[in-house]
């Protein structure tokens, strides 16, 4: 390739002809003055931490739901057989304190399987942290969910390197 002032070469960023000894692509500005420090760095490796700990927040989150969804199937009746229901306007109390609690174990828990979602996808980072932390709160059988999510979140935390 040759013009009237030289030889011509094509820009590696945006691939325009630029003169051969451009300091600057006056296109792009891509600046070949620029000297690297040493061989290319590689690209980096994504880990199975990333990937483990998404998985733990989802089953946190998971847990949540089931967990909701048990709560918002309790019904008064159901609530007579312990004595609650013959005490007037307790039972009552009791049901809607159930269903509030169910409808955030709900909520928590999708939260939650969004987060672990993109954790095991390995994007969003901050999403997958407010997964991991109200991941937390799902408690579930013996606080395992709590658990999972907090080693979940652990393990997130610390393949930041990983996400996109």
């Amino acid at each position: 390739m040759t013009s009237a002032g030289g030889t011509t070469r094509n820009c590696v960023k945006c691939g325009r002809s630029i003169a051969f000894d451009a300091n600057v692509c006056p296109y792009c500005g891509h600046d070949y003055r620029a000297v690297m420090a040493g061989p290319a760095a590689a690209p980096h490796e994504k880990g199975m931490l990333s990937l483990v700990g998404g998985i733990m927040i989802l089953i946190s989150g998971i847990t949540g739901l089931a967990i909701g969804g048990l709560l918002l199937a309790i019904n008064t009746s159901d609530l007579d057989q312990f004595g609650l229901g013959s005490i007037s306007g307790v039972g009552d109390t009791i049901h809607n304190i159930l269903m509030v609690c169910g409808a955030i174990f709900i909520i928590l828990g999708l939260i939650a399987v969004v987060g672990g979602y993109f954790g095991v996808r390995r994007q969003h980072f901050g999403l997958v942290i407010l997964g991991g932390v109200l991941g937390l709160f799902t408690i579930g059988p013996y606080g395992l969910a709590s658990l999972l999510a907090l080693v979940g979140l652990i393990l997130v935390a610390v393949a930041k390197k990983d996400f996109d």
